[in-house]
């Protein structure tokens, strides 16, 4: 299992980054997505990726829009991801923790965490 910390800060609301962070085809933020399937309450995710493969996401606890936690797979690929928000309204501080098994010996998850967030970050203008 590889875990990773990282923190970014956005110059918008909590808010915002909470409703991107929970619903990856808004606004098509996200290019590695082609679809998703959120159930009623909001708690279990299932995206079809661009590449063919199918990631499903769990989430165990939502509160909004301070916390996130939700476990994943894609594939082989597993792991989970906790997601701590703290700001106002006009900047956010995200403290994100990602615990990978199954991406193999050289995959860094810091790095597609880093990634990922630099995308949101586009998504957001800012």
């Amino acid at each position: 299992m590889k875990s990773c910390v990282v923190t970014a800060t956005y110059g918008c609301s909590a808010n915002k980054i909470w409703l991107y962070l929970t619903n990856p085809v808004l606004n098509h933020w996200d290019p590695s997505v082609s679809e998703a399937e959120v159930d009623l309450d909001g708690m279990q995710i299932v995206t079809r990726n661009k590449d063919g493969s199918v990631t499903n996401i769990a989430f165990s606890d939502l509160e909004k829009p301070r916390r996130m936690s939700c476990t994943f797979n894609r594939g082989r690929i597993k792991g989970s991801f906790t997601a701590i928000l703290l700001g106002s309204g006009d900047s956010t501080s995200v403290e994100c923790t990602l615990d990978v098994d199954g991406m193999g010996l050289f995959a860094k998850p810091q790095k597609k965490l880093n990634e990922y967030l630099e995308t949101l970050r586009k998504a957001l203008g800012d």
